[in-house]
């Protein structure tokens, strides 16, 4: 790194009043002890759940040298690298805009996780790209050469070239503001992927607590479904493939407004189209949104609307912001890109008559292939729970400057909305027929999101970022030279 490029992180890093000491690992793998709630989430204070659902990031992609989380070993892991045998792939800080990550799907996941070693992200990624980046004779392939251009099981299409940075990190130089929500209100670490897979089967488990498969949807036959990692996607016009009981039922019976807003509308982001392809707003599968007549609610509203919404003071009590795929994080669109777009939407609802009665959810869906030291803690069921991702809670009401050590995942967010909206309510409880093999959002292995809040408090007042942060990320857009950062190798 360059002196002028040395002196711009130490900029940044004064100015958030950030650490750059790696976090330490192993010392919050437990289930921190509980606090009792200062007041009970169903307080009025809390009118407006919001959640930004972003795309394909690990924990310690993102946090692993957070100050206080459980974050990167000190003692640097080493990775298994059967293209390189005497290498040690080990993390290192990626300052790049745009990254690759690797493959996630459930098999890929079994393999990273090792049985809790922790050590098949390299091999995977060198599965996924094959013998075509492979070394020749000893020699590297340049990370440059194109594999194909293929449309990834995301619906996204990209240039796949014989890049490896799955080891590779992101920290508050990079991502200031997503650092600055940690540092002035809540960062979990210990949010685990409700299904251990892609990010259908992540959306299906936040809409409704269980990623299925149901053989017989037309007509529907509800007992004809079971746990599956790999859903049926859903298509417009066509009869709902998922069956079973999610959120948005118990939300109408109870008369709680819920919208679903898409970043773009929906379709399918071919090339340069931007608007969230049917797997992230997979609401619109479900048939009790379908029979509820909530259809245009899962999919006809645009972020536009959300936007007046905020500044107006009408969210709805509940609400999911869904991403095109230049907004998402998702690999390969920038990162920097996706912090300006969370950033926006944070301060929309800051800057409106509805601030002081919200609570602002950020998570990303699943890991993306990207390296993460910690292991699931337990498997509550077939379905998962997978590997770590980022979360962060924002609220007028929220802690502040807390790191959150309880286990959760995204059925910790149901659990929430039932306990502000229905009285406690579960899906479990609402009545209609669901062969669904437990009741996730009452999982007594999860933690509780109430004690993130103090609702006797008085509102915080809101916390304005710019959406164009200093950073040290280097905009290496897929048209540019993709590979620089490739894997970094202690010998």
């Amino acid at each position: 790194m360059n002196p002028s490029r040395i002196g711009i992180a130490a900029l940044i890093v004064a100015a958030l009043g950030l650490a750059t000491v790696p976090a330490k690992a192993g010392l919050f793998t437990q289930v921190a002890p509980a606090r009792a709630p200062v007041q009970r989430a169903g307080s009025s204070s809390l009118q407006h759940l919001i959640f930004i659902v972003q795309e394909n990031r690990s924990f310690d992609n993102y946090f692993g040298t957070y100050p206080g989380a459980d974050g990167l070993p000190t003692s640097p892991p080493c990775q298994v690298d059967p293209w390189y045998p005497s290498a040690c792939d080990t993390p290192y800080p990626d300052h790049d805009a745009s990254n690759n990550g690797g493959p996630y799907m459930n098999k890929y996941q079994v393999q990273d996780i090792d049985g809790g070693k922790m050590d098949g992200f390299v091999v995977s990624r060198e599965q996924e790209l094959g013998k075509t980046c492979a070394p020749k004779n000893g020699v590297r392939v340049d990370p440059n050469t194109v594999v194909a251009e293929e449309e990834d099981e995301e619906g996204v299409v990209s240039t796949k070239k014989c890049v490896n940075d799955v080891m590779g990190y992101h920290d508050g130089t990079d991502l200031p503001n997503y650092w600055a929500y940690a540092q002035n209100y809540v960062l979990f670490d210990h949010f685990y992927e409700s299904a251990e897979s892609w990010s259908l089967p992540a959306h299906l488990a936040l809409y409704s607590g269980w990623s299925a498969k149901c053989k017989k949807i037309d007509p529907p036959e509800i007992d004809t479904c079971a746990s599956q990692l790999t859903a049926k996607i859903w298509q417009p016009g066509k009869p709902p493939p998922y069956l079973w009981t999610d959120i948005t039922y118990l939300l109408y019976q109870n008369g709680v407004t819920w919208l679903a807003y898409l970043d773009g509308g929906l379709g399918k982001p071919i090339g340069g189209n931007t608007a969230v392809q049917g797997i992230w707003a997979a609401l619109g599968g479900f048939e009790t949104v379908i029979e509820d007549g909530q259809y245009a609610n899962a999919v006809g509203t645009d972020l536009t609307q959300f936007y007046s919404d905020a500044a107006n003071g009408t969210l709805p009590q509940v609400s999911w912001i869904l991403p095109s795929y230049p907004d998402s994080d998702h690999p390969q669109a920038s990162v920097a890109q996706g912090q300006k777009y969370v950033t926006g939407l944070i301060n929309a609802v800051m800057s409106g008559p509805d601030w002081n009665s919200s609570a602002i959810f950020i998570v990303w869906d699943d890991m993306g292939g990207f390296y993460d030291h910690e292991p699931p803690p337990f498997q509550i069921d077939y379905d998962g729970p997978g590997l770590r991702v980022p979360a962060i809670l924002v609220s007028p009401y929220a802690l502040t400057g807390v790191i959150d050590h309880q286990i959760l995942t995204t059925d910790s967010f149901l659990k929430l909305i039932e306990d502000t909206f229905v009285n406690g309510e579960s899906i479990c409880q609402s009545g209609r027929p669901d062969p669904r093999p437990d009741c996730r959002d009452q999982s007594s292995q999860l933690g509780n999101l109430e004690n993130d809040f103090n609702f006797g408090q008085a509102p915080r007042p809101p916390m304005l970022l710019s959406t164009h942060p200093m950073s040290m990320l280097i905009d290496n857009a897929p048209s540019a030279a993709v590979g620089r950062s490739a894997v970094r190798r202690l010998r």
